[in-house]
């Protein structure tokens, strides 16, 4: 667990401090995605079913690093929080349920697909919740731009029993 908490810390230090065309980066969505194909094994794959402890580990990890993510925002709590715990609960999903196969490109691919969904999720939610009325096309944009750069991540971030 230490491990993981070191991970988290290096990912917001890094996160909040590089920004790449002027945009942030979202390490925190490439941490919940890598704790979550870590989880998963083969074996899991043979039957069909990864059984709900890995999925609860991923949902909770994401969870708790949306979390720290809504608190050291300063804002409401909750908006990180439910995207980064989706996307905990389907980088297990995805690869036992819908791809049954990890490979390169479907790491890009499906992390890419990952932070537009957290991104977006994430603006909905401040917007429904807060008085934020930020402009759509630059959201927009961050996120996309935010997808490219993750799918490196993606490619790197391989199941455990695929290294």
């Amino acid at each position: 667990m230490l491990k993981w908490l070191l991970f988290i810390f290096f990912a917001f230090l890094i996160q909040n401090r590089l920004r790449i065309f002027g945009f942030p980066l979202t390490i925190s969505t490439a941490l919940v995605y890598y704790y979550g194909v870590k989880g998963i094994h083969r074996k899991y794959r043979t039957d069909g079913y990864v059984g709900s402890t890995a999925e609860l580990k991923s949902t909770a990890f994401g969870a708790f690093v949306g979390m720290l993510e809504d608190i050291l925002s300063g804002s409401i709590i909750g908006p990180a929080l439910f995207s980064k715990g989706l996307i905990g609960f389907f980088s297990i999903i995805t690869f036992t349920d819908v791809l049954f196969k990890w490979t390169p490109l479907a790491g890009g691919l499906v992390i890419a697909v990952f932070t537009c969904i957290d991104g977006t999720v994430f603006a909905a939610l401040r917007m429904l919740f807060s008085d934020i009325t930020p402009n759509i096309s630059v959201i927009f944009q961050t996120i996309i731009i935010q997808a490219v750069l993750n799918i490196p991540f993606g490619i790197i971030f391989k199941p455990a029993d695929y290294d």
